[in-house]
């Protein structure tokens, strides 16, 4: 829009008129504590079906609180990563690190995926990232974390089909605020208990 928008108005809409909606699909969540479950209020927010694999939990309570007072519970049964995989339409990572992704991992996935992974680099692997992106099995990916941070692959910096943030995950003034009291908080309740 910026350099030929003026011009070029209607030819660009048509260019950018093939959006996916969100409601009605599935979201598989891989690692489902805190943040994963976070995730999980916002699908089914806006309609989501949800698929959760956590190796440490069975199942969870999600209570979803309205503007107006009113309260929603959901409850979800983890799955395996294998149904996770195989049965998502978009797939997000939260889980503290290892590869969970490679080769043999993509090959289960639905053909167009979308991928995002804000957890940890090196939680995807790279190499078959790209080959999946560039073969169809993956249609896009967001990524806010790389393998060599500070300096990710240069392959991966410039794909098309990749959108990419400088880990950037809790860089709100929001979180940085709840961050400094929860901090503030285990600081406070280890010196009550000496």
């Amino acid at each position: 829009m910026p350099a030929n928008g003026e011009i070029q108005f209607e030819t660009l809409k048509k260019k950018y008129a093939k959006g996916i909606e969100l409601r009605g699909k599935t979201l598989g969540i891989i690692g489902f504590g805190r943040i994963g479950q976070t995730v999980a209020k916002y699908a089914i927010g806006i309609g989501m079906e949800v698929k959760a694999y956590d190796p440490y939990i069975s199942e969870t309570n999600i209570s979803l609180n309205f503007f107006d007072g009113q309260k929603g519970q959901f409850k979800i049964k983890t799955v395996s990563l294998e149904e996770v995989l195989k049965n998502s339409d978009f797939i997000t990572f939260h889980v503290p690190g290892g590869e969970i992704v490679s080769e043999k991992e993509f090959a289960l996935m639905k053909k167009g995926v979308g991928l995002v992974n804000t957890a940890r680099g090196g939680v995807i692997h790279e190499d078959a990232l790209v080959n999946a992106l560039n073969t169809g099995i993956v249609a896009f990916a967001a990524l806010d974390v790389f393998k060599n941070e500070p300096t990710p692959s240069k392959e991966l910096l410039s794909h098309s089909k990749i959108s990419l943030t400088p880990h950037i995950g809790a860089a709100t003034n929001e979180a940085q605020e709840r961050i400094g009291i929860e901090l503030s908080q285990k600081i406070i309740e280890y010196f009550k208990s000496k």
